[in-house]
């Protein structure tokens, strides 16, 4: 069992220590910003509008974050920020170092990577454009989507033999992920490599934005869902505050992932925004076949179907440690009212929330009229 326990709350960034089950070496942490609620909730955020988002989440975070003495009194020239091609661009590390603690001269290292699928397992392809150019006693700052975790893992493998080769060092790594379980076990691995390689290494921190996810498998209770690709809500470790905002608009709890392909949400917009409208298109056709918007809510959080205050309370608490009262309250009201409202039982309602996300993402993907 895993726990979030704050360490602060604010309105520009909630932080929070993970606690329970697995803990080891790896400093593991989620973060909640207002840009990070909005890219889980919005898929509509793409392009530039989306790495804006990104890098001012990353900003807001690094300002407030527990580590901030290990960047800022590390000598700037020695933070390299590594990017994987292209996902890893989208978090703006270089630009969010600038505006948190005024660095100018840390560098920057490029990969490229492309994972493929060939016989159920996930391969890394396309890794060879490699500009790595890491300063002595460094400390890395990465971010990426992890989701199988073989980018991160080959990526990495790289890295640190590149690394070595060149008679370099690191002194620590914070990677900054939309991301799942598999993130962990892979920096476990890489932090283990890194203290046998490097007799300097410290740390090895994992910031979770928004939550620990889930990933889709062949066991996920979803009508649709591609596993292996998927980043959920459902059974998943979320921030009380993404939770909090997923009661805004049923839309926000119904996309089929909490970020989708973040290469092509802001390089490849078409594509991106016609994957989007694939999902939504299969929720309308399924709206019309009879399923209700109820129905596809509490397939995606499936506790919506139990209101007994009690459970509610109970099942925060082992979820969340350091959480006041007035907001566990005001969530549980929240709540109910959300998963009571008068058209969940309708499938008009369903048909209503898709075909207005087909008409919204159609116009902001430029696919013209849907």
């Amino acid at each position: 069992m895993q726990v979030l326990e704050s360490i602060r709350r604010s309105a520009n960034a909630s932080w929070y220590a993970v606690r329970g089950d697995y803990e080891g070496q790896v400093e593991r942490y989620v973060v909640s910003t207002p840009g990070s609620r909005d890219i889980c909730n919005r898929p509509e955020l793409l392009g530039v509008a989306f790495n804006l988002a990104l890098e001012g989440c990353v900003t807001s975070s690094l300002v407030t974050a527990p580590f901030r003495p290990l960047l800022e009194q590390h000598p700037e020239e020695r933070v390299c920020a590594v990017s994987f091609l292209r996902g890893g661009l989208n978090f703006e590390l270089r630009r969010a170092l600038h505006s948190a603690y005024g660095f100018n001269r840390h560098s920057s290292a490029f990969m490229s990577s492309q994972r493929y699928r060939e016989d159920g397992r996930w391969h890394v392809k396309e890794d060879m454009y490699r500009k790595l150019d890491i300063p002595r006693d460094a400390i890395l700052v990465m971010g990426d989507v992890v989701a199988t975790g073989v980018t991160l893992e080959n990526g990495l493998r790289v890295v640190i033999d590149h690394i070595i080769s060149i008679g370099s060092s690191v002194r620590a790594l914070v990677f900054y992920t939309i991301g799942c379980h598999k993130a962990e076990k892979a920096l476990s691995a890489i932090d283990q490599r890194m203290r046998q390689a490097f007799p300097g290494y410290e740390r090895t921190i994992l910031v979770y934005l928004e939550g620990k996810f889930r990933l889709v498998d062949s066991k996920s209770e979803l009508r649709i869902g591609i596993p292996g690709t998927d980043l959920i809500r459902r059974g998943a470790l979320v921030a009380p505050e993404l939770e909090a905002s997923q009661y805004d608009r049923p839309q926000y709890l119904l996309e089929r992932c909490a970020i989708y392909d973040a290469g092509s949400r802001a390089f490849d917009i078409p594509h991106y925004a016609r994957d989007v409208i694939d999902y939504w298109e299969q929720v309308l056709a399924l709206a019309q076949g009879g399923w209700t918007l109820g129905e596809a809510l509490l397939e995606r959080w499936p506790e919506g179907g139990s209101l007994d205050r009690e459970a509610f309370m109970a099942a925060r608490a082992g979820a969340w440690e350091g959480v006041d009262q007035a907001f566990l309250d005001d969530l549980y009201h929240r709540q109910r009212a959300f998963f009571r409202g008068e058209l969940a039982a309708s499938e008009r309602a369903l048909a209503a929330v898709a075909r207005e996300r087909i008409a919204l993402l159609s116009q902001v993907g430029g696919l013209g009229a849907a």
